[in-house]
This record gives structure tokens, sequence and C-alpha cells, in this order.
């Protein structure tokens, strides 16, 4: 599994290279020193998480927080604020702040809150992509049904076409040499019978229930599926 991408954008280069040395053992981190950098690399990364420091040059916590509301970075974020100044929080939650952290912190308090704020980024993005797997499977049913309605109509034709030529080109078969009228009938009832085993397969398909399994994807066996209808149409 691919690390999530920690931004840790704060000042104080001996904090961030020791948050870099805690955290890069499982998650991939980027540095940022003030909030003009952290801005660039939020929108160059798309983070999964951003540590936040609230006291920076050129642009503090609070300014880079809503400058990030108009960008296309929405990843959590945790804001870094010195003990006593859990007011400014406050105003930081008001801009959409995830959790926060008072410094200084200790590795259990930091880890915990990482895993938190990520954990229902996590819920997020996996009901993102289910809606996604879920729109995809019902496009994929829509579309076998429409083409099993139109194999449908052209097989009727052909079913009545084969109905004509049975009752009136025996003759003209036999003068041709070709093949008795019997034998063109039976291979083409064949092909129709093939074909309309493929239907019935084709329309179970669309109408199955979808069923959620945990990282796998489940395909129905199309040639077990049409092997199987076939011997019940035999018996």
């Amino acid at each position: 599994m691919e690390k999530e991408t920690i931004l840790v954008v704060d000042d104080n280069h001996e904090l961030t290279e020791l948050l870099t040395m805690l955290l890069a053992s499982t998650y991939h981190v980027i540095c940022a020193y003030d909030g003009y950098q952290g801005m660039e690399r939020a929108q160059t990364h798309k983070p999964d998480l951003i540590l936040l420091d609230m006291n920076m040059p050129r642009m503090t916590g609070i300014e880079m927080l809503e400058a990030l509301r108009d960008t296309d970075c929405h990843a959590p974020v945790i804001f870094m604020t010195a003990k006593g100044s859990e007011y400014i929080a406050v105003q930081a939650f008001k801009l959409g702040v995830q959790d926060y952290l008072s410094k200084p912190f200790s590795r259990v308090r930091l880890e915990e809150t990482l895993d938190r704020a990520l954990h229902e980024m996590r819920l997020t993005r996996e009901k993102e992509q289910m809606e996604k797997r879920l729109a995809a499977a019902e496009a994929v049913r829509q579309t076998v049904a429409t083409l099993a309605h139109h194999i449908n109509n052209q097989l009727m034709v052909i079913h009545g076409g084969l109905a004509l030529l049975q009752e009136n080109a025996e003759w003209t078969v036999k003068q041709a040499g070709i093949a008795t009228p019997d034998t063109i009938i039976a291979d083409s009832q064949r092909s129709v019978f093939h074909i309309s085993a493929v239907l019935r397969v084709l329309q179970r398909v669309a109408k199955v229930e979808l069923t959620t399994y945990h990282d796998n994807t489940h395909m129905v066996d199309i040639d077990e599926a049409l092997e199987k209808e076939l011997r019940v149409q035999h018996l």
C-alpha cells in the first residue's frame, strides 16, 4: 500500500526535522517553512493531511487556512499551537481545521491525532470509490440490458426468416445441390438457440444484485454460465 503524504508547515526547522524522523517510517513527509511555501506544496503535492503551525513569517497558519479554502486542496488540517493559545483553535475550527495539537506534544498524542484525522479521510475516500464503482456497475448493467434488447430484436427476425425458409425454400435449395434444407435450417436453428442462451445469461447478469467484497473484484464467469444455460435447455 502506498504511503499517505503529510505536509508539515512550520518555520521551526528543528521541529520539522523531528516530525520527519518520527513519521517517515509510516508516511511520506513533505516540509514547508512558511505559509507561502506551504500553499505551493499543498497544491503541487496534494497531501493527505497537513500539519500546520499557527505563527509563521510571511503568512500565518490562519491566513494559510483561509487561502486553502480557495484551492482544490481539501486535505484535513491539524493545527499546531503554542500551549495557552487554544483560543486560536476556535477560530481555526471555524475555518475547517480537523484537530489541533498544543506544543509541546508527545509522540503518542501526535500519532493518535494523525490516525484519527486520516481514518475519517480514508472512510470518505472509500465511500467515494464505492460510489464510483456502483455507478460504473450500473452503467455496465444498463449497457448489457440494452444490447440484449437489440440482439433479441434481430434474433426474432432471424427466427421468422428460418420459419419461412423451412416452408418455401426446400425445392430451391435441393435444385442448387448445395445441401439439404434440413441441414441449413438445423445449423441456423442451433445458432439461434445458442444466441438465445447468450441473451438469457446477459439478462441475468444485467439484473444481478451487487455484492460488496473487501479489496476484491468478482466477475461473472460468462463461459460457465452459458454452458450451464445450454445444458438446462437440452434437458
